[in-house]
């Protein structure tokens, strides 16, 4: 077990999943071919990534009264995640996600009970954020939660892994004072407002890594399969994907979020950490959930996504 603490700031959805060779045209009424549940949310999926490859984690999050809630709470705490939810009259958070073709996800989630997570329920985990040793957070919870705990880690010097995802619009104060700003390439796209082009073109991926520099001292454009690109103010790095037989890409981004930041606290270079991370997601899109399909520490080598602090 890792030593210091990872906070995770986020979601957590229970979603269904519907598996089918294609979406529903206008009008269509398109069979699946299976459908379950399965625990969700881009900061428990994160989370649990961590916990699975040995970190020591917390999560803060919300749930609603509801089965789903208890559920999501009860399989945090079977993975070592100490969990601090409130609890809302809303229901749990809830996504719909269709599997098509070779694995390509198309999702729809539900806020719910994620909205509690506003700033004062961030505010009041002050204690746990300042004694961190990194936060991560996303998108689908209030910016204003956000906002509040990237302030509170900034005023402590706790780095801050901003998953900036869905894509919405943020302040500049809030993005320049994390320390990773990481995206894929629909939501790079949207933060620079303009096409990447193909994500194949690894001159064109740098280009746009290079450019949301302006976000983030530090940043990591997610490409799927094609692998990821790393930049900072003095290189920017194309760390080639690994082959894998994908069939489900649930949870791909949050598993390389949960792997990259355990391999930086363990001494892994960006870079390194980065390429562990394209290793442990492309384990994790072999099967069909997110959660259910993320690798174990001992799934890895360890070498391969824990670099010793003298080789960083």
């Amino acid at each position: 077990m890792a030593e210091a603490s990872i906070l995770v700031i986020g979601s957590i959805n229970y979603d269904y999943l519907l598996t089918q060779e294609r979406l529903p045209r206008r009008g269509e009424t398109f069979p699946a071919s299976s459908m379950e549940g399965a625990f969700g949310g881009k900061g428990a999926n994160q989370a649990i990534q961590a916990a699975r490859l040995g970190a020591d984690v917390e999560f803060v999050g919300a749930v609603g009264p509801d089965e789903n809630g208890q559920k999501s709470r009860a399989n945090l705490e079977a993975h070592n995640v100490t969990a601090i939810l409130r609890d809302s009259e809303l229901s749990t958070g809830t996504g719909i996600v269709h599997v098509t073709g070779a694995g390509d996800v198309y999702a729809t989630i539900f806020e719910g009970a994620n909205g509690a997570v506003d700033a004062n329920w961030v505010d009041a985990q002050r204690l746990r954020i300042s004694s961190a040793a990194l936060v991560i957070i996303q998108n689908e919870i209030p910016a204003e939660a956000n906002a509040r705990a990237v302030t509170l880690a900034h005023e402590t010097n706790v780095p801050v892994i901003y998953n900036a995802a869905p894509a919405r619009e943020v302040s500049l104060l809030v993005s320049n004072s994390c320390t990773w700003f990481v995206v894929n390439e629909d939501e790079a796209a949207f933060y620079l407002g303009r096409a990447l082009g193909e994500p194949t073109n690894e001159t064109l991926m740098m280009q746009a890594a290079r450019e949301l520099l302006r976000y983030c001292p530090g940043v990591i454009v997610t490409l799927g399969r094609h692998g990821s690109v790393v930049a900072t103010p003095d290189d920017t790095v194309f760390v080639p994907s690994r082959p894998t037989k994908a069939v489900d890409s649930t949870g791909a981004g949050d598993s390389f979020v949960g792997a990259f930041a355990t391999a930086v606290l363990e001494g892994s270079s960006p870079v390194q950490a980065a390429t562990a991370a394209t290793i442990v997601a492309s384990l994790t899109v072999r099967g069909v959930g997110a959660q259910s399909s993320m690798p174990m520490r001992e799934d890895i080598p360890h070498e391969a996504v824990y670099a010793s602090p003298s080789d960083s």
